[in-house]
């Protein structure tokens, strides 16, 4: 209500502005001067207060399905991060198979050159350990039900390799989803 309010009162003097013109322009061809500016306030001003309330519902609907284009188009901007620099243990759900957590994972750390996947890791154990210049980071997929898993991931700090490695396995969920 609020959001329609300061944009129907900021969206109400130019609107009636030009619906005042317009009204007086029209009728000054049936009435005096003196009458047109009368009647045509009257009236410009009247049908600016209806027109910009569709106005107003119009563009806040606008707004509303271009937030949700956004959010669907580019679901990163809806992955949240919490802001901590010390070490990190995160657990989160995935709507992927244990197998597929894992070779997202994997995909993840090449397409986006983090570091080195040691030789410690298991893919049947669902056990990934990764060494890069700055930090170690290990991460654990253990199935929940037949489509679903859980990523555990651990590092040192909460650096930008595991934001793009939990950023990558998220979009690439959001994508399988939407196939």
């Amino acid at each position: 209500m609020k959001s329609f309010l300061n944009l129907y009162l900021s969206m109400i003097l130019p609107i009636s502005m030009l619906f005042i013109i317009i009204a007086v322009a029209a009728l000054l061809t049936q009435y005096s001067l003196n009458q047109a500016l009368k009647l045509g306030v009257i009236a410009g001003f009247l049908s600016a207060l209806v027109i910009t309330v569709f106005i107003a519902i119009a563009l806040l609907m606008k707004r509303k399905v271009h937030h949700a284009h956004q959010l669907k188009t580019k679901p990163e901007m809806s992955i949240s991060h919490g802001s901590s620099n010390g070490p990190i243990n995160k657990s989160f759900f995935l709507l992927i198979d244990k197998a597929m957590a894992f070779d997202i994972a994997i995909q993840a750390i090449i397409e986006q050159k983090i570091g080195e996947v040691s030789k410690g890791s298991n893919k049947k154990k669902g056990l990934l350990s990764l060494h890069n210049k700055q930090q170690s980071i290990q991460m654990k997929v253990t199935p929940l039900t037949k489509h679903t898993s859980e990523f555990t991931i651990q590092a040192d700090n909460y650096s930008e390799s595991v934001r793009a490695i939990i950023n990558y396995l998220k979009l690439k969920e959001q994508s399988l989803l939407n196939y």
